[in-house]
Formats: C-alpha cells, structure tokens, sequence
C-alpha cells in the first residue's frame, strides 16, 4: 500500500524550517546581499542554486533521521553524524551559539523599530524577547504551527517586493556590474562557488537539532523528503529574488544597516511598513527556534517547571546581550558559524556513505 502524504505536515514542516532561517539576516537583507548580491548578477545565481541544492539536501537527510532514530534530545543528531566526541562539543557549543545568536536578533529587532518608526530600540527588542519567551513555552508542537504559518507570508511579500524593485529598475540588472565595482559592497567571500556553499553551511549548523525534531513528527520518508525540498527551494528562491532586488538599487542600499527595508521603502512605500512589521515577525520565528534549541539542550521535558524556568532566564541573559549593536553583533557571531557548519556536513556525508556501502 502506497504511503499517505499528509500535505499539510509538509508545507508546515517546511514552513517551520524557512521560519528557522528567516532571521535577522536575511530578514535585513545584509546575509543575502554579503553571500549573494556583491557577487553580480549571473555568479549570484550561481551561488543562490548551489545552496539550494545543498540545503534542500540537508534538510531532507536530517528530517528523516530524524523520523527514523526518533532521538529522545534532538541535539543528539550531532553526536549521530560526528560520533561522540565532536558530537559531544557540538550538543553544548551550538546551544550556547544559539542563545547568541538570539541576542543578535534581539538587538535586531531594536534597530528596525528605531530606524523605520523612530521609536525608541527598547520597544522591539522588549516585543521579540517577549513573544518569543511565549512561544516556547507553549512547547515543540505549537510552536511548528506557529512558525511554520508566519514564515511563508514573509517570505511572499520578500519576494513581492523584490519583484517591484526589478519591474521599477529593469535596467539595473545590466548597469549592476560597473555599479559593483564603483562601491565597497561588504561581502563574505569573492567566489561564487565558495560563497553558495558556505551560505549552506552557514545556515544549517543552528538548525539541526530543530530540524530532527521536526522529522519527529513526520509519517513516513515522503513527507520528510518533500518538507525538505519545500524548506530549501522556498527560502532560496526568495533569497536569489531578494539578491536581484537589491542589485538594481546597489547604490542606495549597499552602506544601510537594512538594505531590505531601505529598497522596500524604494519601490513600495505604502507597503514598507508593512515589510518592516513583517521584517521583525521573520526576526522572531527564528529567534523561536534558537531559544528552543537553547533550552532544549538543559531540559527536554516542557511541562516541567525546571523547563520554564530555563527558558525565562536565557531569554534575560539574550536580552541583556542584545543592548550591543545589530551589526557589531554580526562581525563577531556569523564568520565562526559558517566553518563549524563544514565540520557538520563532512559528518554527514561521511554517516551517509557508511550506511549505503556493505
């Protein structure tokens, strides 16, 4: 008998997996336009599919092992794919990685209410810490539901907006390669295929323990096959449209702290509102799924009071650690991750090959 799809589960499983990424970063526009847009045009495209065939990869291998192993803590899936010495390093490192990260987001979101609103940076990081505090403590099952439902919107009206940025200024794509090296547009790497791959690599380490506990709850391969392949054709898809986006007006945007804001507010004013609302909700479906990989990692049982309690200090001791500034925050946390990420795909695909040969 064929297995059933359960079509539902995919699109939220998928949905929960782009929620994990839409963070800070790519909700800002800095991540894509560092991996992607400095690379120009056509080496952009280059670098956004080769991330996408990798983490599609990804996400599907770790869903279902997930599925399959059922890991009692979800941080187990490193100690699976790089035995259990560097496995053990990563269970404790990337949780505490994690709850860095969950500072960055915070400060992020102090600085889109600043900058856009004009109000005081208290206010968003107050709203993110909050929110996300509230979603965790609601546990693993509703939290997928919830951040695999806010996720696709985001990443829709992305790409609405990115769209309306190319119709407005077709003719930057062409003008965008003497445009590029007329500017200092930061980037992370010079070479388009080192640059897809370490996006990949970059963006995986995090998520990995909330990927496998999402495969948890998946019925049979095909959901974890398709789940995966939804979360890295959707994400990267937005991410190439928003790169393009933001080469057809690199000159305006490529010095701001939030150049998706910044071109938002080009091509559709009425909408940038809108977008930076939106912005902030991306900023904390990812920070959910940090906090809970955080917390996860001292104490699994969510109906304990030990659990709640976890959650509620690391989320003060975040919010402590986002006062500092979004970007400062950036240069000190993403170069370490990206190479951490290598380490994790070598297991992999290491663990893969000894499982299909005798």
């Amino acid at each position: 008998m064929p297995e059933k799809i359960h079509w539902k589960q995919v699109f939220v499983s998928g949905g929960a997996i782009v929620g994990s990424m839409v963070g800070a970063g790519f909700a800002s526009g800095q991540e894509v336009m560092q991996f992607f847009t400095h690379l120009g045009f056509i080496h952009s495209i280059y670098a956004g599919l080769l991330s996408m065939i990798l983490l599609s990869w990804i996400f599907m291998t770790i869903l279902e092992d997930g599925r399959i192993h059922q890991f009692p803590n979800a941080n187990a899936i490193f100690s699976h794919y790089c035995g259990r010495k560097i496995g053990f390093f990563f269970e404790w490192f990337v949780p505490i990685l994690m709850l860095m990260v969950f500072s960055m987001m915070i400060s992020a979101a102090g600085a889109t209410f600043h900058e856009h609103y004009g109000l005081h940076p208290s206010f968003g990081r107050v709203m993110v810490a909050l929110s996300t505090l509230a979603t965790v403590l609601l546990g693993i099952k509703g939290l997928v539901r919830i951040v695999g439902s806010i996720a696709p919107a985001f990443i829709c009206l992305t790409i609405l907006m990115s769209l309306s940025s190319i119709i407005a200024n077709p003719e930057g794509i062409k003008s965008s390669g003497q445009t590029l090296m007329s500017i200092d547009v930061p980037n992370a790497y010079d070479h388009w295929f080192i640059s897809g791959f370490m996006y990949a690599s970059f963006l995986m380490v995090g998520f990995m323990p909330f990927t496998t506990e999402i495969g948890k709850q998946a019925n049979n391969k095909k959901e974890t096959v398709l789940g995966g392949l939804f979360g890295g054709i959707f994400f990267l898809t937005g991410a190439m449209i928003l790169s393009t986006g933001l080469l057809v007006v690199i000159e305006q945007v490529y010095y701001r702290q939030i150049p998706s804001l910044a071109m938002a507010s080009a091509s559709l004013p009425l909408l940038a509102s809108i977008f930076a609302f939106l912005m902030v909700a991306g900023i904390y479906t990812a920070s959910v799924s940090m906090l809970w990989t955080s917390v996860n990692r001292i104490e699994r049982n969510e109906q304990c009071v030990r659990y709640r309690k976890v959650a509620v200090f690391m989320t003060i001791f975040a919010f402590i650690g986002g006062q500092l500034p979004f970007a400062t925050m950036v240069s000190l946390i993403y170069p370490t991750i990206g190479y951490l990420g290598l380490i994790l795909i070598s297991g992999m695909i290491y663990t893969k090959i000894k499982e299909v040969l005798p």
